[in-house]
């Protein structure tokens, strides 16, 4: 049973016409388990995760979850196990996070971690408009996905130095960097490590409705000095 699971997650994500492999896996894991949207992301240091790949659907899951540094793809990759939320208006896991992503429309989200043993590189997350469980079939196909972004990952990052991100999935990094790049910034202006520095930058986003991105564009531009009173 299962061997004939793996061979039709395969056959979905080759039978998806466009987009590099992440994409496609992105596209047939939300068409498999009938989900509104998916995202794929992998850990980039110092509490971010960076979205490598994200159906139509998924972006606003994902962009809110990269802005507030919250939200089931980030607790996933934390305590490596799924989070599966059935219904976003009835839970408070994510104070920030919760009440946004129903603002948007999002009514359930699942998000699965990549990881194998201790090894922990990311999360993919399913996103559903309509809230609703997980069903068996469908949780056990998204398990297949996760595993294989897990093994695609591990077998193209192979080949290169730790620090090196495989190209397929270097999408978005630019903005990654600016992000650690701010947060350095942040670091040495108010003398506190880089992770506080990145909760910082993400509290005055945060409060100034802005996204995570903007706000660090505009410190590595030296338009905004984070300061204490801030």
């Amino acid at each position: 049973m299962q061997q004939r699971r793996i061979a039709r997650v395969l056959e979905a994500v080759a039978a998806q016409a466009d987009g590099s492999v992440p994409e496609r896996l992105c596209a047939a894991a939300a068409q498999s388990t009938e989900s509104f949207g998916a995202g794929l992301t992998l850990d980039a240091g110092n509490g971010l995760l960076q979205t490598v790949a994200t159906t139509t659907g998924g972006q606003d899951g994902e962009r809110l979850q990269s802005d507030l540094g919250e939200g089931p793809a980030y607790t996933a990759h934390r305590i490596g196990t799924p989070v599966l939320v059935p219904d976003l208006t009835l839970d408070a896991s994510w104070p920030a996070f919760g009440p946004a992503a129903v603002e948007c429309g999002l009514g359930a989200i699942f998000a699965f971690p990549l990881r194998r043993g201790s090894v922990r590189l990311g999360a993919l997350a399913l996103y559903r408009e309509a809230a609703g469980e997980l069903g068996d079939e469908h949780h056990a196909d998204a398990l297949v996905y996760a595993r294989f972004a897990l093994d695609l990952f591990l077998a193209l990052q192979s080949e290169n130095p730790p620090e090196e991100l495989d190209q397929l999935f270097d999408v978005g990094s630019s903005s990654t960097a600016e992000i650690h790049q701010a947060s350095g910034i942040v670091s040495v202006q108010l003398g506190i490590t880089v992770g506080s520095a990145l909760a910082v930058l993400r509290a005055h986003a945060y409060a100034e409705g802005r996204s995570l991105r903007g706000v660090a564009l505009d410190v590595v531009a030296r338009r905004l000095r984070v300061d204490h009173d801030r």
